[in-house]
């Protein structure tokens, strides 16, 4: 393939993460972009929903020489009726929340979505911040405290509810480092 999609450290965590008591191979990712996850995922034989709000000229050029491979739907994660499915063994929703003023709401329906696991990223603090307003830009941003500054991380595991909780910080890429920039890896797994 001319163009296949290079993944990051991140990714790598996600599909490692997404193959967790998954037998029957499904995921359906909210929030795809360029669907770096899902056409790795579609090459291991895996049934993959990619799913975003919109369709973007930077994401369709990027995409153009795998699109035709990927099950690609058009879904608004405030109406769950507009997903291809109505849940998916796993979920996954990587860097998308901090854009949404509704995040909880969005969360929960992103847990309604989910049969069994579903793996969320957010960025750490100001990680990988864009100042252009919601939903370009980030409007929400998380910490391991409530400082007034941020949210608290701890506010999804009350979100996630009676289900299980794993929440870690990771690396995206090596430059993350140097940087101080992290994201928060979230794993809920349903009861």
């Amino acid at each position: 393939m001319k163009n296949e999609p290079i993944i990051d450290v991140r990714h790598q965590r996600i599909i490692k993460e997404a193959r967790v008591n998954n037998p029957k191979k499904q995921v359906m990712t909210i929030g795809a972009g360029c669907c770096k996850i899902d056409y790795h995922l579609v090459k291991e034989g895996w049934d993959v929903y990619s799913t975003d709000y919109e369709h973007s000229e930077v994401f369709d050029k990027r995409m153009e020489d795998y699109f035709d491979l990927l099950n690609y739907n058009i879904a608004n994660i405030f109406d769950t009726k507009t997903f291809p499915v109505k849940k998916a063994n796993t979920v996954i929703c990587s860097e998308v929340l901090e854009h949404l003023k509704d995040y909880d709401v969005a969360f929960k329906n992103l847990l309604d979505l989910t049969e069994k696991r579903l793996i969320v990223t957010v960025p750490w603090k100001r990680s990988f911040d864009d100042t252009a307003p919601p939903p370009i830009g980030h409007c929400n941003y998380w910490d391991d405290k409530d400082n007034g500054m941020f949210k608290t991380i701890n506010n999804l595991t009350d979100l996630a509810k009676p289900h299980s909780i794993y929440i870690e910080k990771i690396i995206t890429k090596e430059i993350d480092i140097a940087w101080n920039q992290r994201c928060y890896l979230i794993i809920i797994d349903k009861k």
